[in-house]
């Protein structure tokens, strides 16, 4: 029985599908730095923003196996993520030149994040052909 619904939960998560015929979307995401991971702001049931910070529970890895070149998680946890809606974080300032450019110089930026989202769905997932512009508000927590 047990792996009868792993089986139903893997199928149903390999059949999702985007609305409107689409093959990509963009505008979709809330980033929870401190959990290194992202949200889906249209499909998320967790998703919820209080007026100050963004609330989800989101699923993290809590073991790693570790083989020659590769990395895969073993276990998985859900935990509850938190995300101030304005923060700060790194990005690269200056970069030193040729085919591996790597950064010389960081910078601290603002990062803020509106709990309005505008998210547009592409017919491609060159994100060229524009099939529907859709806005929504992240739901306020309860």
């Amino acid at each position: 029985m047990k792996k009868l619904l792993v089986l139903l939960a893997l199928v149903s998560t390999s059949a999702f599908a985007l609305p409107y015929n689409a093959k990509s979307m963009s505008g979709d995401k809330v980033h929870f730095q401190k959990a290194s991971t992202w949200v889906n702001s249209y499909y998320s049931k967790s998703l919820c923003f209080d007026g100050t910070d963004f609330h989800a529970v989101v699923r993290k890895c809590a073991e790693w196996e570790t083989s020659e070149d590769n990395r895969r998680c073993v276990k998985y946890i859900m935990v509850n993520a938190t995300q101030p809606q304005e923060s700060t974080r790194q990005r690269c300032a200056s970069y030193e030149g040729g085919e591996d450019d790597r950064c010389t110089e960081w910078e601290t930026v603002r990062y803020f994040q509106s709990e309005n989202k505008t998210i547009k769905f592409f017919r491609d997932e060159d994100m060229q052909d524009l099939v529907k512009t859709v806005k929504i508000t992240v739901p306020s927590c309860n």
